[in-house]
């Protein structure tokens, strides 16, 4: 980026000398991106992947959302003070070798440890971005099971309910809905010690994680609009990475337990019954 526009965004989004935590930092992804623009930033970023991250961020730490005692010693590498939490890793949908218990177990059960243990770090002020997706846009109706996974919030208990409901959690689209609802429960008790907590959900968007799945849509013009709505393209990983920068920046400091539909107008179509068409008539 040219300095005096570097400069002027620096002032705006005010993460110069912030400690950053950010999961699913490495590679080419939203994670990787928001990742990048944080070091452009000035932001000192603790990266957290499964993969070893070549960006220079100031520490990079190995963690597998999988398993319990990966992320437990991630978490205890990270500063004992933390300005920011972003949380950008996860496994992908239909499509993925995993199973819907690994990728509930990474995408929820991984997160919310992680975040939980890292919450008594979080400076007042701080905040928490959560990368969720537009497939858990049906939360709503499925609040009560949901609400009954987050009372339990030990891993292993929460892990044994995902074995013990194979009919309800089919793996992404629930681990999604499950974000969305983990962050609206937790804003008010973290409202109390001025720790804000958000959720993008992107629409469909051109990732590493993404790429074997789509080769497929793009043969099948119906299964195309679905996914791509209005706009006709998907987003590329830098229009998920900025409104990610957005909430976790002074700009949002008075939003909390939200969650923002990024995927140009395509939420609201549905919401309003509208064909997913991107022509008109």
């Amino acid at each position: 980026m040219k300095t005096v526009a570097m400069e002027l965004l620096k002032k705006v989004f005010d993460y110069e000398g912030k400690t950053v935590v950010v999961t699913g930092a490495a590679g080419t992804g939203m994670g990787g991106v928001t990742t990048k623009y944080l070091i452009e930033l000035g932001a000192d970023v603790y990266a957290l992947d499964i993969k070893e991250v070549t960006a220079p961020v100031k520490k990079y730490i190995a963690c597998d959302l999988m398993k319990k005692e990966s992320v437990e010693r991630a978490a205890k590498q990270v500063p004992a003070k933390i300005d920011c939490l972003f949380n950008c890793a996860g496994n992908p949908g239909p499509g993925s070798p995993f199973t819907p218990l690994e990728t509930t177990t990474v995408n929820f059960i991984g997160h919310r440890h992680l975040t939980e243990m890292l919450i008594p770090q979080l400076v007042s002020g701080g905040a928490i971005a959560i990368i969720s997706s537009a497939g858990g846009r049906g939360w709503r109706l499925r609040i009560e099971i949901i609400k009954e996974l987050l009372e339990i919030t030990d891993w292993d208990k929460a892990y044994a309910w995902l074995e013990a409901h194979p009919d309800v959690n089919d793996g992404y689209v629930f681990s999604k809905e499950c974000l969305i609802v983990y962050a609206k429960w937790r804003a008010p008790e973290l409202a109390r010690r001025d720790i804000r907590i958000n959720c993008i959900s992107p629409g469909a968007t051109t990732t590493p994680m993404f790429n074997d799945y789509w080769a497929g849509m793009m043969s099948i013009p119906e299964a195309l609009n679905a996914f791509q709505g209005y706009i006709g393209r998907n987003a590329t990983p830098e229009e998920m990475a900025w409104p990610l920068l957005f909430l976790n920046s002074k700009m949002a400091s008075y939003l909390s337990g939200e969650n923002i539909n990024v995927d140009y107008g395509k939420t609201g179509g549905v919401d309003l019954g509208l064909s997913l068409s991107p022509t008109a008539g």
